[in-house]
């Protein structure tokens, strides 16, 4: 039996009547269309507006450009970085070649996210200060990924509604059917799914769920579903029902 077989996840099934009743009651936060922070999953968070500021001037000399550089230019990297020390500035410093276009999505004090292009073209770069040394170095390049809200770091997690419950205009508390976004060693979320974000709207009701990853190293293996209960501020009515987790700018 292969490895991933014994991490099939567990509780495949759809959850029985007891499951629902023994399961979580969360209460949502009321929020604003737009989720504060977003992220493609390859370095920081960083807010929708980001997306659209004008391209700033990189300073090649700063050490995260530098990082940036080298991540985009791997071969003067090298080459910089073996140089014979005798041989003073024979390898000239990074030119700003390369790097017309890029912005700074993110920033903290040991990394920084940069980005160029729109979604769904949207590449970013995430370099790092490492080491004793506290060098700049790049981590991660990601391509065209899905943009997800995000909150106190985390991704958002898609869902979708019980198909066995019969949703009436008249009903506060939904049942809802998790799938964790970050890998969990097929194991549920149980406990781990925090209150969603919601935004209401006048004919739609974008519901964002959130769960807090497993610490550690996860074996790479399909997410069960986690069933919990959202208990809404006011009767769904007639207006749909939206999962919230992918960002997709306005066109």
């Amino acid at each position: 039996m292969s490895l991933l077989s014994r991490l099939a996840p567990r509780g495949a099934r759809p959850p029985s009547e007891r499951d629902w009743e023994r399961s979580a009651v969360l209460e949502p936060r009321v929020v604003r269309q737009h989720p504060e922070l977003i992220s493609d999953g390859g370095g920081l968070p960083f807010p929708p507006a980001a997306l659209t500021s004008p391209p700033e001037w990189l300073d090649p000399d700063e050490p995260a450009v530098a990082a940036l550089i080298a991540e985009l230019n791997p071969q003067t990297a090298v080459q910089r970085a073996f140089r014979a020390p005798w041989k003073g500035d024979a390898v000239p410093p990074p030119a700003r070649s390369g790097i017309e276009g890029w912005r700074v999505l993110a920033r903290s004090d040991e990394e920084v996210l940069f980005g160029r292009g729109q979604p769904p073209e949207l590449l970013t770069v995430a370099v790092r200060q490492a080491g004793r040394s506290r060098t700049w170095k790049g981590v991660g390049v990601s391509r065209a990924r899905p943009l997800r809200a995000a909150r106190d770091g985390v991704r958002a997690s898609s869902w979708r509604l019980d198909p066995a419950q019969d949703l009436a205009p008249s009903d506060t508390l939904l049942r809802v059917l998790v799938t964790e976004q970050t890998y969990s060693g097929a194991q549920r979320a149980d406990g781990r799914v925090l209150a969603p974000d919601l935004y209401v709207h006048g004919d739609e009701l974008v519901l964002t769920m959130f769960v807090t990853p497993r610490p550690g190293f996860q074996v790479r293996a399909p997410n069960p579903e986690t069933g919990v209960r959202v208990a809404l501020p006011q009767p769904v009515g007639a207006r749909q029902l939206i999962d919230g987790a992918l960002y997709e700018p306005d066109s």
